[in-house]
């Protein structure tokens, strides 16, 4: 489990990084947006509702910090359980 969410922390972070830098209909994006974004447009749904005038996309920073949350209560249960 450990390896996948690396793998979906890692993919997020590129796609953000090369949103500064290549247009929305390259290859790369289209091909990342795939997979980016249907885990960060529930996010996004969320904050445009609450903050409808924020110009700024939080969203992926909202993400990393919900998957380190995520990965903590998956430790934590494991170490429960199996220790």
């Amino acid at each position: 489990i450990n390896i996948f969410l690396e793998i979906i922390s890692y993919a997020v972070a590129i796609y953000c990084i090369l949103t500064w830098l290549l247009p929305p209909y390259h290859k790369i994006m289209r091909f990342l947006g795939r997979f980016v974004d249907p885990l960060l447009r529930p996010i996004r749904n969320v904050m445009y509702r609450l903050f409808p005038h924020m110009r700024i996309d939080f969203s992926p920073l909202v993400f990393f910090l919900l998957l380190r949350l995520f990965r903590y209560l998956v430790w934590y249960l494991f170490s429960a359980i199996f220790f």
